[in-house]
């Protein structure tokens, strides 16, 4: 199966790889530390902590991951802290490195990531997104309601709004499946 971009597409274990990705950020778990993954997308925010140590939030319609690059562990780190500092909300991104276990005062048992991280080995840039009109993940900073009418691509990128979505769609299905089964035949 090809997709329109003429990538491969795998179905592994309940999750879609493609020549771009091995994982989506929602299917990485504990148990996948120490293997080698390669992410594909947005990126939520970059985090510059010193000179050494840049958090990036990665995320997908699968989930987020935090990345990590950090100068003692890996090599052309200035190389990856000048091209991370340089994204901007909603940058379209292609990542690999090495699943790490997050220090444990550092884990985040809530949520399904929070265990872990992604050191960086290389990043690839896909798309460069221009400066936002608002950030629809940060939610004490949403703007009134005309102006996420009017910017209603953004506002729909809310995980809320997003959940509605698909709840709403799962329901249509399963009335159209129930009135499909109990139709009367022609």
């Amino acid at each position: 199966m090809h997709s329109a971009a003429g990538n491969v597409l795998v179905k592994k274990a309940g999750m879609l790889a493609t020549s771009m990705r091995t994982h989506t950020c929602g299917d990485l778990g504990a148990e996948n530390v120490d293997q080698n993954v390669s992410l594909c997308g947005w990126v939520q925010n970059v985090r510059v902590l010193s000179e050494t140590l840049v958090f990036v939030q990665l995320r997908d319609a699968y989930g987020s991951m935090q990345l990590l690059a950090e100068q003692s562990r890996i090599p052309r780190f200035h190389e990856q802290k000048s091209l991370l500092e340089k994204l901007s909300t909603d940058s379209l991104v292609r990542v690999a490195g090495k699943v790490v276990r997050r220090p444990q005062e550092m884990v985040r048992d809530g949520a399904p990531t929070g265990q872990i991280e992604l050191l960086v080995d290389a990043i690839q840039v896909l798309n460069h997104a221009q400066s936002l009109p608002f950030n629809p993940h940060v939610k004490s900073t949403l703007p009134g309601e005309d102006t996420r009418l009017a910017h209603r691509y953004l506002d729909l990128r809310r995980p809320e709004l997003q959940h509605n979505i698909r709840v709403r769609s799962k329901t249509t299905m399963a009335v159209r499946q129930f009135m499909d089964d109990n139709g009367k035949p022609s």
